[in-house]
């Protein structure tokens, strides 16, 4: 039941964030690639509930310190920046490291490697619940588990959104963005189960 985001081969399910231009990051050795300064991406089907992976692949930048060391970030519905940073012996600050709910929450545990190797995100989304009027029930919640060690366990997440965040979205539904921020980081092997579509 999962619809593949990136299979290798081509970028076809996304387009640049905020227009309908395709995506121009580029796609190397079956990845991919950030591609700076051309903006973040985004799928062009938003989703609800859902079962997301991917996996990333952070650059070597011994030159930078702190959020300079390969930044990007991985939005849930938009909204919600799991943070993808180099910050395997790279202090930063606090809710700003890898694993992050950016400016949230920080990871239970640290399960960041060191650079050029390939990191996994294996993420729960449970969308807010609405009434029949629109008003808002029920908060998102998220699980997150990073190289196989859960750091996020059914978080509710109270604010609306974390920093960089997409406006407009439709209640209860987002895309998945990837954030250009100025490093090659690569991507592959990118799917996402919808769940419960019925209700939406």
């Amino acid at each position: 039941g999962a619809v593949i985001l990136f299979d290798g081969k081509d970028a076809s399910m996304w387009h640049q964030r905020g227009s309908s231009d395709e995506c121009k990051w580029d796609i190397v050795d079956g990845c991919l690639v950030g591609k700076p300064g051309t903006g973040d991406i985004s799928t062009k089907r938003d989703f609800g509930d859902y079962r997301f992976h991917v996996e990333f692949w952070l650059p070597l930048m011994a030159n930078e310190t702190s959020q300079g060391r390969a930044n990007s970030g991985v939005y849930q519905q938009g909204r919600y920046a799991i943070q993808g940073l180099d910050s395997y012996n790279n202090p930063t600050y606090k809710l700003g490291g890898c694993g992050a709910i950016y400016s949230f929450k920080d990871p239970d545990r640290n399960a960041i490697i060191p650079p050029e190797q390939w990191n996994t995100y294996d993420i729960t989304f449970r969308a807010a619940r609405f009434d029949k009027d629109g008003k808002q029930t029920e908060n998102p919640r998220i699980s997150v588990i990073h190289n196989g060690i859960k750091i996020h366990d059914n978080v509710e997440l109270t604010i609306p959104g974390t920093g960089g965040s997409l406006d407009g979205l439709p209640p209860g539904r987002g895309p998945i963005i990837l954030q250009d921020h100025g490093a090659r980081v690569r991507f592959r092997n990118i799917w996402i189960v919808p769940l419960n579509e019925q209700r939406r």
